[in-house]
């Protein structure tokens, strides 16, 4: 027996209705996928720059140029292995517009010369940075110190925002400077107790410095040139005790 099947057709207000329903389930849909997208944004990544570009005056740009070039054929911190593949280019390429500066007023051609052999030396610049920054993606815990070790800058994207942790050389042989954002709940600064942590053995093990009420300290007594990581929390009266930040490293001078 064939089955009968009813003819409905909506009335007008029905397909508004309809319409409307269907309007609210897309538009929750697409807020649930902005929040998800929201929750899964991965954190920026520390990276450098150069701080100096092509206008830069000749001589601060060899000079900057010379000095990035010994921080990584030094290599200080031990983080620039395997070397900078265009070591010997980099080099040769600082000598050739050194030699052009020099020559300016004595040879003809002489403007011509310099602003090609800047322009050269700046693509060999640019690819250290390339270089430096690769390093940084692997190990961005002493990023910092891996791009400021190089003479170069920490790139700063957007609004500056003062970073949640921050650690520094401090004055003095081992001495270190370590640093929190200071703490808001409901947008307001609260008392708040931070607690601050160092390991020289990646983390296995942690050593505890002594809490203070206030968002600053100095860690003195740091083994030289031994690399050293720090970590942090607070406590407060509404918000309890937070989790353990994600360390920043330096090497002790």
């Amino acid at each position: 027996m064939r089955k009968a099947f009813l003819n409905f057709s909506p009335s007008r207000s029905e397909r508004k209705q309809l319409m409307k329903q269907r309007g609210s389930s897309l538009k929750k849909l697409n807020n649930n996928f902005i929040i998800l997208l929201a929750v899964t944004r991965r954190p920026k990544k520390i990276k450098g720059k150069l701080g100096f570009d092509i206008n830069t005056p000749d001589t601060s740009f060899l000079v900057k140029s010379r000095n990035i070039y010994d921080a990584l054929d030094l290599n200080t911190g031990g983080y620039y292995s395997p070397a900078f593949a265009d070591m010997p280019l980099l080099d040769t390429r600082i000598d050739d517009f050194e030699e052009a500066i020099d020559n300016m007023g004595f040879v003809l051609g002489d403007e011509g010369a310099k602003t090609a052999a800047k322009g050269l030396l700046k693509e060999t610049l640019d690819d250290a940075l390339i270089y430096v920054n690769k390093i940084c993606r692997n190990n961005q815990t002493f990023a910092v110190e891996i791009i400021t070790g190089a003479k170069m800058e920490v790139a700063k994207s957007g609004k500056f925002e003062k970073p949640d942790f921050e650690v520094k050389q401090g004055n003095g042989t081992g001495n270190i400077d370590l640093t929190s954002k200071a703490v808001k709940i409901d947008g307001h600064y609260v008392s708040t107790t931070y607690y601050w942590q160092f390991s020289i053995d990646n983390g296995k093990t942690w050593e505890n410095l002594e809490e203070t009420q206030v968002a600053n300290t100095t860690a003195t007594g740091m083994l030289v040139n031994i690399p050293t990581i720090f970590r942090k929390r607070t406590r407060t009266t509404k918000g309890g005790l937070s989790a353990w930040c994600a360390p920043l490293g330096i090497t002790p001078e």
